[in-house]
Order: structure tokens, then C-alpha cells, then sequence
């Protein structure tokens, strides 16, 4: 039911400590794998990312900085995650009132949010999953109770709606109101898409050079990520580097289906072992926003 994608990882014995679900809702992991999962990390969630240092000199400053930039979003995050666990009280309510709202929002390529009423009661749906019911916090703000996470309106100097902001798993991601036209080509799209199993444009490279820089320096291509996804990255190195150390050169890299939700799954096969791989359609610009790996038998 959720409907935002958080910093996951899943350790040896241990249990999930967040759940971002737009990516591995629809996942059919391989059936026998006894190997413990590592999710590397999944941002449809929007961060503020480590400032860009560059410059030959200043190296110490540069380290500081960047110590003070992270520690600075985490400060943020954990800001937010705690307004967005708080316990949510509702409020009255005209439901008439939420017709202003009604409509589509793009998350991200191919994530649409679907606002909609059936009488006195409100939901949003997001793009490969079931409708979530909103109860009103405020005029503008509403808040699920399946999960740790609610919507807000965001309107312009006339009044109009433009968007919306997702709040969940301590990060405000924004979504554009679109025409339902907009959303309509989208969902066409998609399911062309997985009708025809056809991967979205640059998600193998995409795939296949992030893998290559693990297995050559130890860390993702941050640079080729969201700023949310970066964050994220550099947060789970530690566990990431030796999960590549251990599997050897890349060998081949194979589409296995694409998702409900429009994410792409492939299977990467290595010198010692293999790697279930979803990955999220590119951003317009071309970045890494949602990356899962899942060693298989």
C-alpha cells in the first residue's frame, strides 16, 4: 500500500527497517534463493543531496563541508520524519471541497498520482498500486493510515491547484498537476510496455554502468543518480562494496520483465554468482531515481 520509497536494507538476521514498496511491490523474486537480501536503495523520494565539492585545493575544507552538508540533511530528514509520524488527527471536513484537488500528478516519468472522491471519502493512487484513502489534517493536507505518509495541495496566487507534495519516509517529493490526457498517453504507454516486455529507454546502460563502477572503485556513480539516491548510495557503501566484491566481473546482463509500476527487472550474471536488478525509468535528464539489487541463486 505504500506509496513512496525509502533507504531500505535488509541485513543477515535481521528485519526490514523501512519499506519503500513502488519498487519491489511487484517483484517476483526468483523462488529458493537463502541469500540475504541488500537492497542498495530506491528514491522516488525526493532528498537534499551532499553539496558538489570541487577544486584542486582545499581538500580539508571540502571534507568538512561535505561531513556538514550531510549531516545537515540528515538533521533535515529526521525533522521531517518525525512530522510525518506523528499521530495525525482528522479534521471536518466539506467534501465538496476536495474537487479542487481532483485530478493527476506526475511523480516521476511514468508515476502518476490519481486524486479522487467517492462521496466523503478521499484517495490518491500512485501508478502499479491500489488506492490509498486520505483523511483531512487541514484544508490543503490530508494523511493516509496505512502508511506514515501524507499529501499536501499546493495552489498559485489565483488559487489554482498546480500540485501536490508527497510527504513520507522523512523527504518531500513535489508532482506536477498534469491533464488526465498527460496521464492517460503515460498509462498507454506502460502497458505497451510490459504487454511487449520492452525496457524504458537507457535503463540497461544505466544498470550496466553502475554495476561496472562497483565492481572498479567500490561506489555507485553518484554523479549519475538523483540527489535523493546518491544520498542513499553513499549511506549503504559499506555493504554494497564487498556484496560486488564477492561476485566477480560482470558477465551478462538480461531484461526479465518490466513491472507493474513501470520499473524494470533484470537479472545480472557475474563470475560468482547472480543479481536480481530493478531499476526505475530515467529520469527526463537521464538520472539513476530507484535501484534495487537482490542476489538469486
Amino acid at each position: 500500500m505504500q506509496f513512496g520509497v525509502a533507504v531500505s536494507l535488509v541485513r543477515s538476521g535481521g528485519a526490514l527497517q523501512q519499506r519503500g514498496e513502488v519498487l519491489v511491490k511487484h517483484t517476483r523474486v526468483r523462488p529458493g534463493s537463502r541469500i540475504p537480501k541488500t537492497i542498495l536503495a530506491a528514491a522516488l523520494a525526493a532528498a537534499v543531496g551532499l553539496t558538489a565539492l570541487v577544486g584542486p585545493r582545499g581538500l580539508a575544507r571540502a571534507n568538512s563541508a561535505a561531513v556538514q552538508a550531510a549531516e545537515s540533511a540528515a538533521a533535515l530528514r529526521a525533522r521531517q520524519l518525525a512530522e510525518q509520524t506523528r499521530p495525525q488527527h482528522q479534521v471536518p471536513f466539506n467534501p465538496t471541497d476536495f474537487d479542487k484537488f481532483v485530478g493527476y500528478y506526475e511523480l516521476a516519468p511514468m508515476a502518476f498520482f490519481h486524486v479522487f472522491r467517492h462521496g466523503d471519502q478521499y484517495f490518491a493512487q500512485l501508478t502499479g498500486q491500489a488506492p490509498v484513502r486520505e483523511y483531512p489534517e487541514s484544508a490543503t493536507k490530508f494523511f493516509a493510515t496505512v502508511v506514515a505518509a501524507q499529501i499536501s495541495f499546493v495552489t498559485d496566487a489565483r488559487g489554482r491547484v498546480t500540485g501536490l507534495v508527497l510527504h513520507q519516509n522523512g523527504y518531500l517529493r513535489a508532482a506536477r498537476r498534469v491533464s488526465r490526457q498527460t496521464a492517460a498517453r503515460a498509462e498507454a504507454q506502460l502497458q505497451r510496455r510490459i504487454q511487449h516486455n520492452v525496457p524504458a529507454p537507457g535503463t540497461a546502460a544505466a544498470v550496466r554502468a553502475q554495476i561496472l563502477s562497483f565492481e572498479h572503485t567500490g561506489h555507485a556513480l553518484y554523479a549519475r543518480m538523483t540527489p535523493g539516491l546518491a544520498a542513499a548510495a553513499r549511506a549503504q557503501a559499506g555493504n554494497a562494496g564487498p556484496l560486488f566484491r564477492s561476485l566477480g566481473a560482470l558477465q551478462s546482463l538480461h531484461h526479465y520483465k518490466v513491472l507493474g509500476n513501470g520499473a524494470d527487472d533484470y537479472l545480472a550474471t557475474f563470475a560468482h554468482g547472480r543479481l536480481e536488478v530493478i531499476i526505475a525509468p530515467l529520469t527526463t535528464g537521464g538520472k539513476v531515481q530507484g535501484l534495487f539489487f537482490h542476489p538469486v541463486p
